[in-house]
């Protein structure tokens, strides 16, 4: 019998591409009665808020919102995120998946879409935490960074350049597109932070001190829209009420 999966992430000013990533995770090859949804708002000025409240609508009794507003006046572009909000919020999504009776869940950034079969084949090598591929050098040039960190010798984490893509292998630090065990966050506690930088680093370290296993499944590779050129773009909200 399939396990019961929540799939969801924070979501900020992302209009441009929920259009596609909604379309995209209603197209899994998995039962819909089998999956439920979890979003958590913040800071919007686009139509962020209207898009995920029509698919809440659409999906009744499958979707749980929650909003927190900090009133951030930081960008929402890469590499200028408040990392200790995002960890909040990340952890407020922890939190929304602790009040289903999920068994899973499956932290999907909304700039990412993933293959039909990927629930059932993340599912059923029975990790604690196991990610797809996703590659994150695309606006830097470099098609060989993906969200596969490893320790170096220096004691560094840094991007892990070759892998097998015919398996499962084990990596120390992944983000974007990862399925977590519910006994992960219910039972060892584990908890996002900016202590250590990015709050994916803060979660994956924590589930090492605990004895967990992170991992990465090289034969499953999501898309990752990182320009905004490529989704679909919707004006501000104030504009779209005035017209």
């Amino acid at each position: 019998m399939e396990k019961k999966v929540m799939i969801g992430c924070p979501v900020r000013n992302r209009a441009w591409v929920l259009p596609r990533y909604l379309q995209s995770i209603q197209a899994l090859a998995y039962p819909c009665q089998k999956i439920e949804y979890g979003f958590v708002i913040n800071d919007c000025t686009d139509n962020t808020q209207l898009l995920l409240e029509d698919f809440a609508q659409w999906k009744a009794g499958q979707v749980k919102l929650h909003t927190i507003n900090y009133g951030a006046k930081k960008s929402c572009r890469r590499a200028s995120y408040d990392l200790s909000r995002l960890a909040a919020l990340r952890n407020q999504l922890l939190n929304i998946f602790l009040q289903s009776d999920c068994e899973y869940l499956f932290s999907l950034d909304s700039d990412i879409l993933a293959p039909p079969d990927i629930l059932t084949r993340l599912i059923a090598n029975n990790c604690d935490i196991i990610s797809a591929l996703v590659c994150n050098g695309h606006e830097l040039g470099d098609k060989s960074i993906y969200n596969v960190l490893v320790w170096n010798e220096k004691g560094k984490l840094v991007h892990r350049r070759e892998f097998p893509r015919d398996r499962v292998f084990p990596v120390d630090c992944t983000g974007a597109a990862y399925l977590i065990k519910r006994e992960v966050i219910a039972e060892y506690g584990v908890r996002y932070s900016s202590n250590q930088g990015a709050e994916d680093i803060g979660f994956c370290l924590a589930a090492q001190h605990k004895g967990l296993g992170i991992y990465c499944d090289g034969r499953l590779e999501c898309d990752h829209i990182m320009n905004e050129s490529l989704g679909i773009p919707f004006p501000p909200a104030e504009k779209q009420e005035q017209s």
